[in-house]
């Protein structure tokens, strides 16, 4: 499935050649770019080999473009992009910015769709939230 992922922000274009690009930095080191498999589900990374990424540290993830924050207004420790899929459908997805854990969420009005082994982790915080 085809989709596009956009800036919360400013509305820029994150996929190219068929991966995300975002910025991110984490604490006390400098900023990189992470390229990421657009397939909800999938976590594959690429990122510079001069970068360590130990898991369990947290990244503040960033729009490359407009270098917006994207940070979830759900959870401190969930990232959120705007999708919009093949059909025209928009929707909110949202990730962990805690490396090697594996929680994403897709939110189109009240329908909230998890994926990785870590989802429930949040799913009950995203439960409580009025998604009206």
């Amino acid at each position: 499935m085809k989709m596009d992922y956009i800036c919360p922000a400013c509305g820029g274009h994150l996929l190219i050649n068929d991966k995300l690009i975002l910025s991110a930095k984490h604490e006390g080191e400098t900023g990189m770019l992470i390229l990421m498999n657009p397939e909800i589900g999938n976590y594959q990374t690429t990122h510079h080999q001069s970068h360590m990424i130990e898991e369990g540290s947290k990244f503040d993830f960033f729009c490359p473009i407009c270098h917006h924050k994207l940070s979830s207004q759900l959870n401190e420790n969930l990232v959120m992009v705007h999708v919009t899929d093949q059909n025209d459908k928009h929707f909110e997805l949202h990730f962990s910015r805690i490396a090697g854990q594996k929680s994403t969420y897709t939110i189109m009005g009240k329908s909230v769709e998890t994926f990785g082994i870590d989802a429930p982790h949040y799913l009950d915080f995203i439960n409580l939230v009025d998604l009206s």
